[in-house]
């Protein structure tokens, strides 16, 4: 559905801004959030829905600039998301953008593989994101709770962002307020 996709997507999605009148998403007050195969496009008003139905491919573009500039530095894999060939070693990696995740692949024709089986690779990527963010994530406790993270816990991720709690009740808790908690771990992350 609409809403799930809108849900997944959202913690990722990179525009602070409207890609169409590129003024502030909550210029004309809450963001218009649709789905457009697949795409989470956010606008700040009804008006520009029409302007982006007119040009998609180019807000698109813009949308998958900005979710491949934003998560780029913090990609987790050195290899193919699909293949597992090494990242460069068929020339320059594809960057290909899956809702508003990035995903790195070794060559155009992986593409293809991926879009065969979405959810298998995406959760290597997940899995990668997870490891690497574990190494240096700042609570030993739960973000809902704040009980001690016994055993390994529940790793979450919201958006391209670890979040840790003591079980998956205290995980469906944060998705109800993210703000609140994400507020809680930021005050816990050493700045950088």
């Amino acid at each position: 559905t609409d809403e799930k996709a809108i849900a997944e997507q959202l913690p990722s999605y990179p525009l602070k801004t409207c890609p169409v009148s590129h003024e502030s998403l909550d210029s004309m007050g809450k963001p218009l959030d649709f789905v457009h195969e697949g795409r989470l496009v956010r606008l700040c008003c009804k008006s520009c829905v029409k302007e982006f139905k007119a040009k998609p491919a180019e807000t698109l573009k813009a949308i998958d600039e900005a979710v491949i500039k934003e998560q780029k530095a913090s990609y987790p894999l050195k290899t193919c998301a699909v293949s597992g060939e090494e990242l460069g070693g068929m020339g320059e990696p594809v960057d290909f953008v899956y809702g508003t995740r990035l995903v790195r692949m070794c060559c155009k024709s992986c593409i293809k593989g991926f879009q065969k089986e979405p959810a298998k690779y995406m959760a290597s990527v997940d899995a990668a994101l997870i490891a690497e963010q574990k190494k240096s994530y700042p609570l030993d406790t739960c973000l809902v709770s704040g009980e001690k993270i016994e055993g390994d816990g529940f790793d979450h991720l919201y958006g391209t962002r670890l979040t840790r709690f003591c079980c998956e009740k205290c995980a469906a808790s944060f998705d109800k307020e993210p703000a609140k908690f994400l507020a809680v771990l930021d005050k816990a992350t050493p700045k950088r």
